[in-house]
């Protein structure tokens, strides 16, 4: 038994792939709330609270907040040298692709403070640390969950680009922060599997 869970593990994260063109076909949403339903007992560091999500399938809001992401990127490069510029305008074609999926998923996280007892000693500060694990760890469960029910996703960093006009838009108020966007739909093939590092670059006993 334990190794066919473990099989099935396997394949779930080896099968998933970062989707970025999708088909027409609509998305039940229920399956997007039974993935959710799942997500909500992601293990988290200090058992806060910290994430939460909003799904998007008005084709008109997405193409606006898509819209707010474009102008934030032409502000960007515009503040440029025209070198940097042109590279980072070639980089942020894939900051927008979002709205070619039926469902858009905004992934929220926040900060507390933080538990432990604070040092004199000046070094790196573990303010959010907690937090910002317990997010990733959302998503990637998230990500595996939308796989295991048969629907492709991307995880995206590059809307944030346009944080402000996001949240203003959903209404999400601060301490709140936008953290990823996640168009969800269906694809008709998936990607290649990209480059992976070799297993000793990623784990090793200690000696």
């Amino acid at each position: 038994m334990n190794d066919l869970k473990l099989a099935s593990f396997k394949d779930l994260i080896k099968n998933r792939r970062s989707v970025r063109s999708f088909t027409k076909e609509s998305v039940d949403v229920h399956l997007i709330e039974e993935v959710m339903e799942a997500v909500k007992f992601s293990p988290t560091p200090t058992n806060r609270q910290c994430f939460k999500f909003i799904g998007v399938s008005d084709p008109l809001m997405i193409e606006e907040i898509r819209q707010e992401v474009l102008l934030s990127t032409e502000k960007i490069a515009s503040n440029l040298d025209e070198e940097r510029s042109k590279s980072f305008r070639e980089y942020a074609q894939w900051f927008s692709f979002f709205n070619k999926a039926p469902i858009v998923l905004f992934a929220f996280f926040r900060f507390f403070s933080s538990r432990l007892p604070t040092s004199e000693k000046k070094g790196a500060s573990i303010e959010g640390v907690a937090e910002l694990q317990a997010f990733g760890g959302a998503i990637h469960g998230l990500l595996l969950g939308l796989e295991a029910v048969g629907l492709s996703a991307c995880w995206m960093s590059g809307p944030l680009v346009a944080e402000e006009k996001i949240l203003s838009k959903l209404k999400i108020e601060r301490p709140w922060r936008l953290g990823a966007v996640i168009p969800v739909g269906y694809t008709d093939s998936k990607p290649a599997v990209p480059k992976k590092p070799e297993f000793s670059a990623i784990f090793q006993w200690s000696e």
